[in-house]
């Protein structure tokens, strides 16, 4: 099952709180998912510290990290393009750095670069790893019985 983080939106004012509470129901979401011996993929912006700190979060659920790399001229230059104010894009600049440090920092975790690669290609990478990483698992379960 693959899934947006916000893809029931963003309210106004969404802050830390806001991602923190999403981040567990999508914990809860994926653990009803493993019972049904279904994967759960969530696309979008959890930190890991968060996601181990919610309260619904299991080391069963084996949660892997992946992410795209954009560069620093890069991020400013798409986020200028949208119109964003200096403010708001260096600010972003840092959530990236911060972001990116925290998931290398996992031992399961898989970066795409997303400058060199086209869409199509950042897509095709990620369900490369996803598949692989399913198969390690299932076959980890497989070894395991």
């Amino acid at each position: 099952m693959v899934y947006d983080f916000d893809e029931k939106g963003v309210p106004d004012g969404a802050d830390e709180d806001w991602r923190k509470k999403k981040t567990d129901e999508w914990l809860q979401r994926a653990q009803r998912h493993q019972q049904e011996k279904k994967s759960t993929i969530v696309c979008g912006v959890c930190l890991p510290a968060e996601i181990k700190q919610a309260p619904h979060f299991n080391t069963s659920l084996n949660v892997h990290y992946g992410l795209i790399h954009i560069d620093d001229d890069e991020i400013k230059r798409r986020l200028e393009l949208r119109g964003w104010g200096k403010k708001n894009i260096e600010n972003n600049v840092n959530w990236a750095k911060h972001l990116e440090m925290a998931v290398k920092a996992e031992p399961e975790h898989f970066i795409v670069d997303g400058k060199i690669n086209t869409p199509e290609q950042v897509a095709q990478k990620f369900i490369e790893w996803i598949k692989k990483e399913i198969l390690i698992c299932c076959y980890r379960d497989v070894l395991n019985k």
